[in-house]
C-alpha cells in the first residue's frame, strides 16, 4: 500500500519541477522542456495498419497488403529507441511511473480522429501488477486523459493466464504464450482502441482484438507509445 502510494505521489505533475529527459528546469505540469520535446523522434509515412515507416504518406506496407491484420488501424508515437526505449524501461522496472504520464501525453498529441469510445490497456496477470505496483498501459492511459478526453475500461479485459516474456520469443513462441491467456468480459463498445508500450510481433493485440470482436465490437484499432521495426 505504502509502495502503490509513493508511485501515485510520483505521478502527479506537481511532483516535479524539472524536465524528465535532460534534468533541466521546466514548468512543472510540461514534465519535459521545450528543447528535448523538439528533439524526439517521431514516425514519418507509417503504415496505417501496422505503422512500418514508409516513403509516402497514406500507403500501406507489402506485408499488410498480403496478410492485414485483425485490427483497423494502429497509431504509434515512434519506434524503439532512445529516449523512448529508456523511459519505458525505467517506467516498468525502475518504478517511474512518472514516465508513463508523460508518454502517454505525448502519445495523446499523435492520434488522430475519429476517437474511438473507450481506450482498455493491456493487462497484466495479478502477481506482477502486485509486483511492480500498478500496470504501465494504465500509466500511460492515464497520461492521455490529460490531452485527449478518452474513457478508460480497465476491468473489461483480464490476464487470467501467467504467460513467459515475449522478449526472446518468434512470432510463433509468442502466439502459443498467449492462448488462451486473456478472458474479455460482456461489453457494449463499437469502436475499441487497445493500449500497450511497445508493439513487437503484434500477437498480443490479435489475442485481444479476437476477443473484442467474439464479444461484438465492430472496429478495433492499437494504440503504443513505440514498435519495433522487427517484423
Amino acid at each position: 500500500m505504502i509502495k502503490r502510494l509513493f508511485t501515485r505521489l510520483q505521478s502527479h505533475p506537481l511532483w516535479w519541477g524539472q524536465c524528465l529527459l535532460c534534468r533541466h528546469d521546466c514548468q512543472q505540469q510540461a514534465l519535459i522542456c521545450d528543447l528535448c520535446r523538439a528533439e524526439l523522434p517521431k514516425l514519418s509515412y507509417p503504415c496505417p495498419l501496422c505503422a512500418f515507416p514508409l516513403s509516402v504518406a497514406d500507403a500501406h506496407c507489402g506485408q499488410c497488403q498480403r496478410r492485414p491484420p485483425l485490427w483497423q488501424r494502429m497509431q504509434v508515437l515512434a519506434d524503439f529507441m532512445p529516449p523512448y526505449a529508456r523511459l519505458i524501461h525505467d517506467l516498468k522496472y525502475h518504478q517511474r511511473a512518472i514516465n508513463g504520464r508523460l508518454i502517454g501525453q505525448l502519445l495523446a498529441r499523435q492520434i488522430t480522429a475519429p476517437y474511438p469510445e473507450v481506450v482498455m490497456p493491456v493487462p497484466l496477470y495479478w502477481w506482477r501488477k502486485v509486483r511492480r505496483g500498478y500496470n504501465q498501459a494504465d500509466e500511460i492511459a492515464r497520461g492521455m486523459q490529460d490531452i485527449l478526453p478518452i474513457a478508460i475500461d480497465n476491468t473489461c479485459l483480464k490476464r487470467v493466464r501467467s504467460t513467459a516474456s515475449q522478449t526472446h520469443l518468434n512470432r510463433r513462441q509468442r502466439q502459443q504464450n498467449l492462448h488462451q491467456a486473456f478472458t474479455c468480459g460482456a461489453l457494449n463498445y463499437q469502436h475499441v482502441a487497445l493500449l500497450d508500450d511497445v508493439i513487437t510481433t503484434g500477437s498480443t493485440m490479435t489475442e485481444l482484438t479476437q476477443l473484442l470482436y467474439d464479444q461484438g465490437v465492430i472496429k478495433v484499432e492499437v494504440w503504443a507509445v513505440c514498435r519495433t521495426l522487427g517484423r
